[in-house]
């Protein structure tokens, strides 16, 4: 299996299977879960060049005058995501905001936080690091799973994020 399908497999099992039971609806990566007067959001967005992720949660308020979407004309339910909202809650990731499902590289940068290195399944056989760089994760099942655990740790706060905006909102 490659990291991408062990990684999905994964965040099947330990938070999508999860965020089902717990009444949303949808398939990755945009889910749904209708209450009284909103509807909760949570997406994952796939980094373009691959290997890592971010997840964001939003709600929407339809019979409110503060709907928090940009646009949803013409949108069903169905096809509403976090995207269509102005405001959301991203949740921390593991190293720089993002999700690596690769061999990751850490270099401090000064004032600025740390450089990271993602790396391919195809480089990390034969993968000499830069000068300064450091292995900071080393995917395998393992690291998957740790990933979908800080997911549903950090998912806690983007939900307590979200009731405080529908309260605030109502």
């Amino acid at each position: 299996m490659s990291n991408n399908e062990i990684m999905k497999s994964y965040l099947k099992k330990l938070v999508i299977a999860p965020l089902l039971d717990d009444g949303f609806t949808g398939k990755y990566p945009h889910f749904r879960r209708t209450g009284e007067d909103h509807i909760e959001l949570v997406s994952f967005q796939t980094n373009k060049w691959g290997g890592s992720f971010a997840v964001e949660v939003s709600c929407v308020f339809p019979d409110s005058t503060n709907k928090n979407y940009v646009e949803w004309d013409g949108l069903t339910i169905e096809q509403l995501t976090v995207w269509n909202t102005c405001e959301r809650y991203r949740l921390k990731g593991m190293y720089g905001g993002w999700f690596y499902y690769r061999d990751l590289y850490s270099k401090h940068a000064l004032g600025f936080g740390n450089d990271y290195l993602d790396v391919s399944e195809k480089q990390a056989f034969d993968f000499v690091p830069p000068k300064g760089y450091k292995l900071v994760q080393k995917f395998n099942d393992d690291t998957a799973v740790e990933i979908c655990n800080v997911i549903n740790r950090q998912l806690i706060d983007g939900f307590k994020w979200m009731r405080k905006f529908v309260k605030k909102n109502k």
